[in-house]
């Protein structure tokens, strides 16, 4: 009996010993569940992060992008690269002879440069034209040229002869729509000074006088970001 007694002893020993064991796997387990699914939770925000991030950067790079663009179209940037030069003087020759010799025919307006000038030149250059100065002077979609007495305004500022008008674009295109344009030909015929000369490197400084408006309004402040699909390279 003494024997029975002892292996019943030793067996529930045993058993409590292995629940014990047991138990505490379980616990285990459970502790290392729950460690797995806070594992796995974090991932998921890391990732939702990282993509959050991915995206800002995304539309950052859209906005500087789009801004460099801008900034290109208004004029609002140095710009440098191949093009020509062209130069225009008042035919001061000319009219000191023509008042000489013929007073009573003399017109001074005949031998001087006008705004419309250098304003038909421009336009029929437009199409080569990547970017354009005269006398230093940027020129804008916004910008005006016109004649004050014999002084011509551009971007409000007064300038004086010889005119010095430097375009970047493709030179070939460039000399080819000048040369072959009537205004070109009629300042030729006038007497009035005027070449070019091509240029490897033009450096033409940005626009810096303000922007006005009178009619446009802002109806929306809110940026909306299209899908990265729709990005501009």
């Amino acid at each position: 009996m003494t024997s029975i007694h002892t292996n019943h002893s030793a067996i529930a020993a045993t058993e409590s010993k292995t629940r014990e064991v047991v138990d505490y796997i379980e616990t285990l387990e459970a502790e290392v569940g729950a460690l797995e699914a806070e594992i796995n939770a974090t991932r998921e925000q890391i990732k939702a992060l990282e993509s959050s991030q991915a995206q800002e950067e995304t539309q950052l790079s859209y906005l500087n992008s789009l801004a460099g663009g801008l900034s290109v179209r208004a004029r609002l940037t140095d710009m440098e690269g191949p093009g020509i030069v062209i130069t225009l003087d008042d035919n001061a020759v000319g009219a000191a002879l023509a008042q000489k010799n013929n007073p009573s025919t003399y017109r001074a307006e005949n031998y001087i440069v006008h705004d419309k000038d250098l304003l038909y030149l421009i336009r029929a250059l437009s199409h080569a034209t990547e970017a354009c100065s005269i006398n230093g002077l940027r020129l804008t979609d916004a910008s005006s040229i016109r004649c004050a007495g014999t002084i011509i305004l551009i971007n409000s500022a007064r300038l004086a002869p010889p005119y010095k008008i430097s375009i970047i674009g493709d030179q070939k295109e460039l000399v080819s729509a000048l040369t072959s344009c009537g205004t070109y030909l009629s300042l030729v015929y006038r007497g009035i000074p005027v070449e070019y000369v091509k240029q490897d490197k033009l450096i033409i400084k940005a626009y810096a006088g303000a922007y006005s408006t009178n009619y446009v309004q802002v109806t929306d402040d809110r940026i909306n970001f299209p899908p990265p699909d729709d990005l501009l390279p």
